[in-house]
């Protein structure tokens, strides 16, 4: 803890005794001076730097350059705060009454004259505050009715084409991938990126949902994610995300975290699983149970219809000559084995157009993996220009500032070669024939000379 040096003693002269003073007044201290010296100290102390700060955020002010600058403040005082290239980090800025923990080191502003934190982290205040936000957000939307089970749509059980929402490098994908193998290897599966964690991931899911609604053949979305913290699936809990869910017309299978885990996007999804996996299972039948399941109903249609068309054969075969039967039948199979070319066509021109669905999903799913990288570079392009600015300035500056010193240099330089200084300053100039007498020996005794001083001159002899 700083503690200030007790002020030095001083004398001053007893106004009874008219003695002069013994000692002369200490020299005062500049306003940069004094400036500067509780700069040093208050930069130099160790307990002043890497320190975490608890309190709540307001003033939050995002310049154009980035940088962040907020206010820390408890029941008692208040603390100015700015964090440098915030905005590099693609992160949104904390909200007014925020309760946070922020990380850095107390330096002075010179120019301003106060100390401020200089910050490089920003963390919430701990699982309770955002329970909190958690809970406000679940009763908002539950009242606007984005829960309702009325407006969910129960996806089907047998799809032909699944829209899978995740990032590229989650392990949820994989495990979404083998099981949708194992049961399910007539499904047609389409992947859309999205991060799954961060700042920036709800806008990146709502545009990956959003792709995947479009897309033509897709009959139910997979939004999945693995286990983790409530810290790495607050993304999952935003308000942008929550309502862009209850906009889709394709129903959504939620598999985020563990079963202990819920989020804002698990209650507006149409159907919510305990995990990835499990999403996986509700997305689509299993072969083996389709398979069984036909194997059932073929079997129940063969008895149900077996007996009354034996029964109308040998009705047939009573009434009229077998001759007659085989015309008929031949004329049967004749028209059998027409239907079945037609019925040929048919499948040919459905395999035909489900290619050209799978190549048109196969590039909307190569665009949406362009568009992210593309807009991100393009972010990162708009936010280094306020720094290329200030850093142009920076240099344009120190230049300026090289000239006008060399400017002033050479000025005082010719101002020391100037002849008609010296005069300016009391001396005079003695000229003899148009010379400047430099030495007594240039002028002989009784010699004219002319003498020139600041105001005229006039003429002198040597005696």
């Amino acid at each position: 803890m700083y503690t200030p040096l007790p002020p030095s003693p001083r004398r001053y002269n007893n106004p009874v005794d008219n003695a002069p003073a013994t000692t002369a007044a200490p020299a005062a201290l500049s306003v940069s001076e004094v400036t500067r010296r509780v700069k040093s100290l208050l930069e130099g102390a160790s307990e002043l730097q890497g320190i975490w700060v608890r309190g709540e955020v307001s003033n939050v002010r995002l310049a154009g350059s980035g940088h962040l600058y907020f206010t820390l403040k408890d029941e008692a005082t208040q603390l100015h705060a700015v964090y440098f290239a915030f905005k590099r980090g693609a992160r949104r800025p904390p909200a007014d009454g925020l309760a946070v923990l922020v990380h850095g080191d107390v330096r002075v502003y010179e120019r301003g004259g106060e100390y401020q934190l200089v910050a490089d982290d920003i963390l919430p205040a701990g699982v309770g505050d955002l329970a909190q936000r958690f809970e406000a957000l679940k009763q908002k939307l539950a009242a606007e009715g984005l829960f309702d089970e009325g407006r969910k749509v129960k996806p089907p059980r047998v799809p032909r084409s699944v829209a899978i929402v995740t990032s590229p490098t989650a392990a949820a994908l994989r495990d979404v991938l083998t099981v949708l193998n194992r049961r399910a290897p007539y499904v047609r599966i389409v992947l859309f990126p999205a991060s799954v964690q961060g700042d920036a991931a709800p806008l990146e899911l709502i545009a990956a949902l959003g792709m995947a609604d479009a897309c033509p053949g897709i009959e139910v979305i997979l939004l999945v994610r693995g286990g983790g913290s409530i810290e790495d699936l607050w993304c999952f809990n935003d308000e942008g995300l929550a309502r862009a869910i209850a906009a889709l017309k394709r129903p959504l299978i939620t598999g985020i975290g563990h079963e202990i885990d819920f989020t804002i996007a698990d209650f507006a999804a149409d159907v919510r699983a305990a995990t990835p996996s499990a999403a996986a299972e509700l997305a689509a039948l299993d072969a083996a149970e389709l398979h069984g399941q036909l194997s059932h109903l073929r079997l129940r249609l063969t008895r149900t219809t077996a007996h009354p068309v034996t029964d109308r054969q040998e009705r047939l075969a009573r009434l009229f000559d077998r001759r007659l039967i085989r015309d008929v039948v031949g004329l049967v199979e004749s028209e059998r084995q027409a239907v079945d070319t037609l019925s040929a066509r048919l499948v040919d021109a459905a395999v035909e157009r489900s290619g050209l669905e799978l190549e048109r999903a196969a590039h909307v799913a190569l665009l949406s993996r362009l568009v992210v990288p593309l807009a991100r570079r393009l972010d990162e392009a708009v936010w280094a220009l306020p720094r290329r600015r200030d850093e142009l300035l920076h240099a344009l500056k120190l230049r300026l500032s090289a000239a006008q010193a060399g400017l002033k240099a050479r000025a005082a330089e010719l101002s020391g070669r100037d002849p008609v200084a010296p005069k300016r300053l009391g001396f005079a100039l003695v000229w003899k024939d148009g010379a400047l007498v430099r030495d007594p020996s240039q002028v002989a005794p009784g010699e004219l000379m002319r003498v020139e001083v600041k105001e005229g001159e006039f003429p002198a002899r040597r005696e």
